[in-house]
């Protein structure tokens, strides 16, 4: 929680407080993207690797790791995004 000061409407004595809640939608838009974003480029980063070293992989084989790091990050990601949210 954030503990914002404004003087428009504090009084001597007094903080006011406001939380900076978003919506539950908007947080987990937020934690989709974040863990979405970079699987999806690592996973880009991989194809481009073995691509490079002459051993392209299957388009399941990106998307099961593609998966995995979106899961991995998800997991990570989730309890910093959503906390206090759920």
């Amino acid at each position: 929680m954030r503990a914002v000061m404004t003087s428009a409407i504090s009084r001597p004595g007094t903080i006011a407080v406001r939380r900076a809640d978003g919506s539950r939608v908007a947080r987990l838009a937020g934690l989709a993207i974040a863990s979405f974003v970079p699987a999806a480029f690592w996973s880009m980063l991989i194809e481009v690797a073995a691509i490079w070293i002459g051993a392209p992989l299957a388009p399941l084989t990106l998307a099961f790791t593609c998966a995995a790091i979106t899961l991995f990050l998800a997991a990570v990601c989730a309890p910093l995004i959503l906390r206090g949210s759920i």
